[in-house]
């Protein structure tokens, strides 16, 4: 699988490129636990490795081996107001599209808690936290498609008024 800036959030894509363009081109690849983080255009959006597949990966993202820290909170610091602030003053605003270069992706300090369960139970409160938001909108995207289509049937019901000549249109 080939993931550009555009496949950040699912980390899926339609785009592969061949066994052998990836095994010449990829002697270091992303693995179970590492993060990608978006570099050219929009910068520091990250999200956690969570598949075993070989991954292919344009320039526009950054590849981060975690050492010594939980990838899922490093995720989530990534995401924070102070490594936003730290990305935004080491980014070339210059460059079309703006851009950060990899050495500067190592120079951003990061509060990083000593111990390792720690990292892990921070990593874990924001990665159920996420879930959590992602299962509230998908109730309330149901609920309002519903509401929608409730809408749109009372909408076809009607014989005149404001909306009778849409109703042609819709049918």
């Amino acid at each position: 699988m080939f993931l550009s800036v555009e496949n950040i959030a699912t980390l899926t894509s339609q785009k592969f490129i061949s066994r052998e363009a990836f095994a010449k081109n990829y002697p270091v690849y992303p693995k179970h636990g590492d993060v990608l983080m978006t570099r050219i255009g929009d910068i520091g959006t990250s999200n956690v490795v969570e598949t075993d597949d070989k991954l292919a990966f344009y320039v526009s993202l950054a590849l981060l081996k975690p050492f010594d820290v939980d990838s899922y909170y490093l995720d989530k610091s990534l995401q924070s107001p102070s490594a936003k602030e730290e990305l935004y003053r080491r980014t070339l605003h210059i460059a079309f599209p703006k851009k950060i270069n990899k050495n500067q992706i190592a120079e951003v300090m990061l509060p990083i808690p000593r111990s390792r369960q720690e990292q892990e139970q921070i990593g874990a409160l924001f990665r159920d936290l996420d879930s959590l938001i992602t299962l509230h909108q998908r109730k309330y995207c149901g609920v309002a498609s519903w509401m929608l289509g409730v809408a749109l049937v009372r909408l076809g019901s009607e014989s005149d008024g404001a909306f009778g000549e849409m109703k042609h249109v819709l049918r």
